[in-house]
């Protein structure tokens, strides 16, 4: 951990001018209040400052490892007062030496600075304490930074983690269902089914190439989920139809890679698979008060009997909605006169961090 004052220039500067004007006020007390000279007021205060000065920025090293034991509150406050008694008779010692030096001549003032030892040890010993607790404010202050940001870099991380987890969930079903689709067509119509795989590879090959990425284009995952459409025609044929509408003002924002395709998903499953008539989905985006609103719609028939499922997917794209904008992403969903609408809400503003 670095010293608090001499790491940065700023805070050297900051902590001299402090000792200066201290010494300003000694300078002001000896020459009015006690009348000495102005010289001898000038060298004794510079002295006794800025030799305190230096002694209060080597405090910190003694300081910075011997921490404060709550367990054992004894032993650190008598091991601060003799490190303080330390200090106080070295300043004491190196200051009178030198103000004995430079003032042998002057009887009355040798005088004074005998009489006045315990003032100033006392003095400096209040000092010292008040530099002890400036120091332990500034290490705690300092740990307690550097554990939130550790807490930081954890739930962070915990969220990278359980974003990927989400992602691994999401690829391996859709896998499973195309796969299950293509064993069925090989008997009944293999160029179909041969047609599929190869529609199939080139999806898989997209979605691996922007696998790490966290967040593409919307007109990027549009793209992609039309070849993921189109591995569905194959199967459905006139039953499925579609229309991804892209405005202008929406095909550059950025969103979560793959997070549309557990929705369409989700329509195929329970509108196609349920129907006896053709079913449509739509896709549409626009902007409202801040958000992204896309807005996914497909004919279902509330006459049929609903499909289980386990419900995998929209739970998947809800939470990576929460993950991914600190919970303010949101997934609504309604249904009414047969059509199913799921609508994804993306704060706009999190696209300028990206």
């Amino acid at each position: 951990m670095s010293h608090p004052f001499t790491s940065q220039r700023r805070g050297l500067v900051l902590y001299t001018i402090l000792w200066l004007l201290i010494a300003g006020v000694n300078i002001i007390l000896l020459r009015f209040s006690l009348g000495f000279t102005l010289v001898i007021s000038i060298t004794e205060a510079l002295i006794e400052s800025l030799l305190f000065g230096l002694f209060g920025l080597i405090l910190w090293y003694p300081i910075r490892y011997i921490p404060f034991r709550k367990n054992a509150p004894v032993y650190s406050i008598l091991t601060h007062v003799l490190a303080g008694l330390i200090v106080i008779f070295a300043w004491l010692f190196i200051t009178v030496g030198l103000l004995e030096a430079f003032f042998s001549n002057n009887d009355a003032y040798i005088a004074f600075l005998e009489n006045s030892l315990f003032w100033r040890g006392f003095v400096g010993f209040m000092f010292y304490l008040v530099m002890v607790l400036i120091y332990y404010l500034v290490s705690y202050a300092r740990t307690l930074r550097e554990r939130a940001q550790a807490e930081e870099k954890l739930r962070t991380l915990v969220k990278e983690s359980e974003l990927n987890m989400l992602k691994s969930q999401i690829n391996p079903h859709f896998l499973f269902n195309s796969l299950n689709s293509i064993s069925s067509l090989i008997n009944s119509n293999p160029e179909e089914a041969r047609e599929m795989i190869i529609r199939l590879s080139d999806f898989l090959r997209y979605s691996l190439k922007h696998r790490e990425n966290k967040f593409v284009s919307l007109e990027e995952e549009l793209v992609r989920m039309k070849d993921y459409l189109s591995i569905e025609k194959v199967r459905f044929g006139e039953k499925l139809s579609y229309e991804l509408n892209l405005g202008e003002k929406c095909k550059h924002i950025q969103v979560p890679t793959m997070i549309l395709q557990p929705l369409l998903e989700n329509a195929i499953k329970h509108g196609v698979y349920e129907s006896l008539d053709p079913v449509s989905i739509k896709f549409n985006c626009n902007l409202h008060q801040g958000y992204l609103e896309l807005e996914l719609k497909n004919d279902y028939d509330p006459d049929q009997p609903v499909r289980k499922g386990t419900g995998v997917g929209l739970q998947n794209v809800s939470e990576r909605l929460r993950l991914a904008y600190d919970g303010r992403g949101m997934l609504t969903r309604k249904t009414g006169d047969g059509v199913y609408t799921v609508k994804l809400s993306i704060p706009l503003d999190k696209n300028s961090e990206l």
